[in-house]
C-alpha cells in the first residue's frame, strides 16, 4: 500500500478515536467503533486529503469531512453485510458487525454512524462558513441516500440473477460507490469556494474514481485472494450479481477501466504537481490486490 494512504489512515483513526472519546457513552459506541476502526484502507479520506492539496486547504478544514465520509462508508458496509442484503459473514478479515454483535445491534450501529457523519460536519467546533456547511450537508445527504449509496444498493439487489444492460450497470455502480467518491472530490472544492466549473469537474472526477474502485472490486472478486481481500471471493457469480465483467468479460473490463483511468489522469495533470498524490492514489485503486 502507498505510504501516504497508510499515513492518512493513521491520521484519520486518531481523529475518530478522539471524536468517539468525546461522545456521550451509549451501548452502541463499541459496535460503532468496531465497524469503523477495525481495519480498512480509509481510501475515501485519502481522496479528500489528496484533493485538498489541489486547493491548498489545511487539515483542520477537511478532517471533519474525512471522518464524516468514513462514517457513511462504514454504515453502508455494516448494512450491506446483513443477511437481508448481501449476507456476508466476513469484513476486512474479521467477523462482520452483525456476526459479532447481532443483527439488530448492527442495524442500529450503522444508523448511528450515518447520523454521526452529519453531526461531525454540523458541530460548532468545525470552523467553516455556515453556508458552506449547509451545502456540504446537502451534498453528503444526496450521495448517501436514495440517489446515492442506498439507491445503488437497492438496484444491486434488484439486478441479481437478471440480464441487465451495461448502461444500467454503470448507473447502479456509480450510485452505489461512485457518488460518495464524488463527494470526496467535490467537498474540498466547496470549502475552497471554487467556481461551479471547478466543482462540476471535481464531481465528475470523483464519481469516475469511485466507479473504477467498484470495477476493481468486481475484478478482485474473480481473481483476488480471500486472505488479502479479507472476505470470500467468487461471491458475485454465486449470487448472480450484475457486473460489467458479466457483459464484457474480465480482460475487456480491465481494458475499459484503464482507458477511463488514462482519461482521468489527463484531466488531473492540468493542476500540476498539486494533483500528483491524487494520481498516485488513482493508480493504486486500479492496481491494488485487496
Amino acid at each position: 500500500m502507498l505510504k501516504v494512504i497508510v499515513k492518512n489512515a493513521e491520521t484519520l483513526d486518531r481523529f475518530l478515536k478522539k471524536y468517539f472519546k468525546d461522545q456521550k457513552y451509549s451501548n452502541l459506541i463499541i459496535p460503532m467503533k468496531y465497524g469503523i476502526l477495525t481495519g480498512g484502507k480509509k481510501i475515501r479520506s485519502t481522496i479528500i486529503l489528496n484533493t485538498a492539496k489541489i486547493f491548498n486547504l489545511k487539515l483542520n478544514k477537511i478532517i471533519n469531512i474525512c471522518g464524516a465520509v468514513e462514517c457513511v462508508h462504514s454504515y453502508s458496509l455494516i448494512h450491506d453485510d446483513l443477511p437481508c442484503m448481501d449476507n456476508d459473514k466476513l469484513r476486512r478479515g474479521k467477523p462482520a458487525t452483525h456476526i459479532k454483535f447481532g443483527e439488530s445491534t448492527a442495524i442500529l450501529a450503522g444508523n448511528s454512524l450515518l447520523t454521526l457523519a452529519f453531526e461531525m460536519i454540523a458541530e460548532k467546533k468545525y470552523n467553516i462558513k455556515p453556508n458552506v456547511k449547509l451545502l456540504l450537508l446537502k451534498k453528503l445527504a444526496e450521495c448517501a441516500g436514495h440517489t446515492g449509496i442506498a439507491g445503488g444498493q437497492f438496484l444491486d439487489l434488484s439486478y441479481e440473477k437478471r440480464k441487465i444492460n451495461n448502461l444500467k450497470i454503470i448507473n447502479m455502480q456509480k450510485k452505489k460507490t461512485g457518488k460518495l467518491f464524488k463527494f470526496c472530490c467535490l467537498a474540498p472544492a466547496i470549502i475552497a469556494e471554487e467556481s461551479n466549473k471547478v466543482k462540476n469537474e471535481m464531481s465528475f472526477i470523483g464519481e469516475e474514481i469511485g466507479f473504477l474502485f467498484q470495477i476493481t472490486d468486481d475484478l478482485l472478486d474473480i481473481k483476488g485472494n480471500k486472505k488479502n481481500i479479507g472476505k470470500p471471493v467468487n461471491k458475485d457469480r454465486k449470487k448472480g450479481k450484475s457486473t460489467l465483467i458479466n457483459l464484457l468479460g474480465y480482460n475487456k473490463t480491465l481494458e475499459f477501466a484503464f482507458r477511463r483511468k488514462k482519461m482521468l489522469i489527463n484531466r488531473l495533470k492540468k493542476y500540476g504537481k498539486k494533483s500528483n498524490e491524487l494520481i498516485e492514489t488513482l493508480n493504486f485503486i486500479l492496481e491494488r490486490t485487496y
